[in-house]
């Protein structure tokens, strides 16, 4: 306080910066920005989470397969769901289309494995980058649905079957 003409006048002082209360409004606003990602990204895969509970609900119900795992999503012809399972010690693959509650059965680890496909799409077709490789059923056959870039840039798509690599069909140059 200064004494001015025998008044008290309090003189402004400038404020000192407060590192603690920088640090817990940076703290709040990381915790804030963390929680709406979080929340983002929950609600952004529950639609998935929720179609593979009903697939494996319904592989479960229809089939005797246990141990189910790793399910792929193709979209290719409508939506269809591929969940691995083993039943009486064998693999197996079951397939449901859509919303279809019917369930096919195939028998699985006697055909070209994911790196097998790989090799084969990088030696025969000159691809760039693989964007999926899907197993799915086409004309009540187990293939695999595959996308891919090749060198000239160009989306590619092929379904071929999964015990020889015989090509069903073919969309090049997209």
């Amino acid at each position: 306080m200064e004494i001015h003409d025998n008044l008290r006048v309090n003189m402004a002082r400038p404020r000192r910066f407060s590192w603690s209360k920088f640090f817990v409004i940076a703290l709040t606003i990381f915790i804030l920005l963390f929680a709406a990602f979080a929340f983002y990204a929950y609600m952004a895969l529950r639609p998935m989470a929720k179609a593979e509970s009903n697939v494996q609900a319904v592989v479960k119900q229809k089939t005797s397969l246990t141990n189910l795992h790793d399910m792929t999503v193709d979209y290719r012809d409508g939506s269809t769901y591929a969940v691995l399972g083993s039943e009486n010690g064998q693999s197996k693959v079951a397939i449901i289309h859509g919303k279809e509650k019917k369930v096919h059965v195939f028998d699985y680890g006697n055909g070209l494995t994911r790196n097998q496909i790989k090799q084969l799409l990088k030696n025969d077709y000159q691809s760039k980058r693989i964007y999926s490789a899907n197993l799915s059923e086409y004309q009540n056959t187990l293939v695999w649905e595959l996308s891919y870039q090749a060198k000239d840039g160009s989306l590619n798509y092929l379904t071929i079957d999964y015990k020889n690599g015989t090509v069903y069909r073919a969309v090049n140059g997209i």
